[in-house]
């Protein structure tokens, strides 16, 4: 065993003493406005660590839609939007508007797991990143929901999930690039 690997293993497992409820409005990503979304979803858990949601989500008349990964099967590490912090928070609190797509990343779960560890570790507590045209090279002072999930697949394990591999990355970018693979949605 290599020095220091147990203590980093027993400082990210108890994900309940930073998880928060997702009951502020301004951190659910939302819209009712074009018709939608007349009811938001629960997003639920998801089959393996390292998962990802994918859900609707409209600000103005933009529709940009929302993307998270799972740091447990029952945790989420989000950023919520404009106005609040990237946050862990129980998966059967977060309330979303649908479709939602839960999908896994095309790799080994270990993989996913890095992936996981890695948002959950590094990306919790910032603030929100209006910037999506250039996300991928901003630093990681603040994200945005697609930068964090992004960011997490990229620095851990090296997986670029990025369908159209541009400047910046999308929610979309991610649900559609040939790595991800949509097991269940929630309309």
């Amino acid at each position: 065993m290599v020095a220091g690997t147990a203590m980093t293993g027993l400082l990210v497992a108890p994900a309940t003493a930073a998880e928060t409820a997702a009951s502020n409005p301004v951190a659910i990503a939302s819209s009712s406005d074009d018709g939608a979304c007349s009811k938001k979803k629960t997003v639920g858990n998801a089959r393996n660590k390292g998962d990802i949601f994918h859900s609707y989500a409209k600000t103005a008349v933009y529709k940009h839609n929302h993307v998270g990964i799972y740091y447990t099967t029952k945790t989420v590490v989000e950023a919520p939007g404009k106005g609040s912090k990237s946050r862990s928070v129980t998966a059967s609190t977060l309330k979303k508007c649908g479709p939602i797509y839960k999908m896994y990343v095309k790799a080994k779960q270990s993989s996913r797991d890095k992936a996981a560890n890695y948002a959950y570790r590094n990306y919790r507590g910032k603030a929100y990143d209006t910037n999506f045209a250039f996300n991928k090279s901003s630093n990681s002072s603040k994200l945005n929901c697609s930068e964090l999930v992004w960011k997490a697949y990229k620095y851990a394990v090296n997986i670029e999930l990025d369908s159209n591999g541009g400047p910046g990355v999308y929610p979309n970018n991610i649900k559609d690039d040939g790595s991800t693979v949509r097991y269940a949605t929630i309309k």
